[in-house]
């Protein structure tokens, strides 16, 4: 029996740009209960959450713009927010008495420790995910994001796929071995990270998939 003519997607591509669509509402709705929780935009929200996992970047609005993907204002208008209500405070960066860091006050460790937990219901759902189904999903995802970053879509990437530092031997996917020249170690793929501290962008990209 043919099928109806009737499909939103067509071909592979289109398909999973639109799982990873419908996967970053539910993420965003999750996302903006929290925020509204808390009586924060979702901006907002994001602010407390990467002065929470402390740099990079660093603590200032134009390091902030750039990661979060937004303009200057937005970030300078939602600090101001955060300022006024009690959550971040201003101080003189200690390496440039020129600059300005955010920093979170005892009030915004406290919401933003609370914010960091809001993605345990989808957690919960991926857990009943076979191990290794699980990972092999992991790396696609990398897979994504270093093809998101190079294509300018992500300007800021700190995932193993985007690392210098990254090393992987040749052979087939499941015997691939992935090597951390910083750590100089082996990592399997549980490993692999999203957002390393330690990350060096490299200029000629190698994919893993």
């Amino acid at each position: 029996m043919r099928m109806a003519d009737d499909e939103r997607q067509h071909g592979i591509d289109a398909k999973i740009v639109a799982a990873l669509d419908v996967i970053g509402d539910a993420l965003h709705v999750l996302a903006r209960r929290t925020a509204e929780t808390h009586g924060l935009s979702s901006t907002q929200l994001r602010i407390l959450a990467y002065l929470h996992h402390g740099p990079p970047p660093r603590a200032q609005s134009t390091a902030l713009a750039r990661e979060l993907n937004v303009a200057d204002p937005t970030v300078s208008d939602a600090v101001g927010a955060l300022h006024r209500k009690g959550l971040v405070e201003r101080r003189r960066d200690p390496d440039d008495g020129r600059q300005q860091q955010i920093v979170l006050t005892l009030a915004g460790r406290r919401i933003a420790a609370k914010a960091a937990r809001r993605t345990v219901p989808a957690e919960i759902a991926l857990s009943s995910i076979d191990p290794t189904q699980a990972e092999d999903l992991f790396i696609a995802l990398l897979a994504v994001l270093q093809r998101f970053h190079e294509a300018d879509l992500i300007p800021v990437s700190r995932s193993c796929t985007t690392c210098d530092y990254l090393t992987v031997a040749p052979g087939t996917r499941s015997a691939r071995t992935h090597r951390c020249a910083y750590f100089d170690h082996d990592l399997p793929p549980s490993a692999l990270r999203v957002d390393c501290a330690q990350h060096r962008t490299k200029g000629s990209l190698t994919a893993v998939s």
